[in-house]
């Protein structure tokens, strides 16, 4: 892929997000001294989450074709979850009482405490379920490059996934992930 002119797909319709991958990966490829471009600078108009027809497929090769590209990087939003987790919620408080007065006297003894009715139910103790609820948000990201003067179906020639938790923001995550696939594809 060093030889070949890359176009830097970002695929989602939001086109900051857009911007701020393809403009990662871009600089993460050109500063290993790849000749990479974002498609939003070459072809702004370009909408990459668009269904398209046999012919509008057909134009977008000959597009490429025509402006010289033989390599790219797709990278796309795979999967979105959001999971839910209670802390702190299970919280059980009894009351300790050691020897001497102030229990019931069933508990002096284990077989006169083993066989009464209390003993094995939970009526006793007092249970907390007061606690704070923590939603995880979980992307996957996966970033697919081509050599596009290879034969159809063998033109793969790397592939990364990358899972993200809780990102703070889309830019910051961008250089974060754009790090990670300079990593997979053995990028310095």
């Amino acid at each position: 892929m060093q030889n070949k002119k890359i176009l830097v797909i970002g695929r989602t319709a939001d086109k900051d997000i857009r911007m701020a991958y393809e403009n990662a990966l871009t600089k993460k490829f050109v500063a290993a001294g790849y000749n990479a471009i974002s498609s939003y600078n070459q072809f702004p108009d370009f909408n990459p989450v668009a269904k398209i027809t046999e012919e509008q497929k057909q134009q977008i090769q000959s597009i490429l074709e025509k402006n010289g590209y033989n390599g790219v990087v797709l990278t796309s939003l795979k999967d979105y979850q959001e999971q839910s987790r209670e802390v702190g919620a299970e919280k059980y408080e009894t009351t300790v009482f050691y020897g001497g007065m102030g229990y019931p006297t069933a508990y002096g003894g284990f077989y006169n405490y083993f066989y009464i009715p209390g003993s094995y139910s939970a009526d006793q103790v007092r249970r907390d379920t007061s606690g704070s609820t923590i939603t995880s948000k979980l992307y996957i990201l996966e970033t697919v490059v081509y050599d596009l003067e290879l034969e159809d179906g063998k033109q793969l020639v790397a592939w990364v996934t990358a899972s993200i938790e809780n990102p703070d923001d889309s830019p910051s995550v961008a250089t974060a992930y754009a790090n990670s696939v300079a990593k997979g594809f053995k990028i310095k």
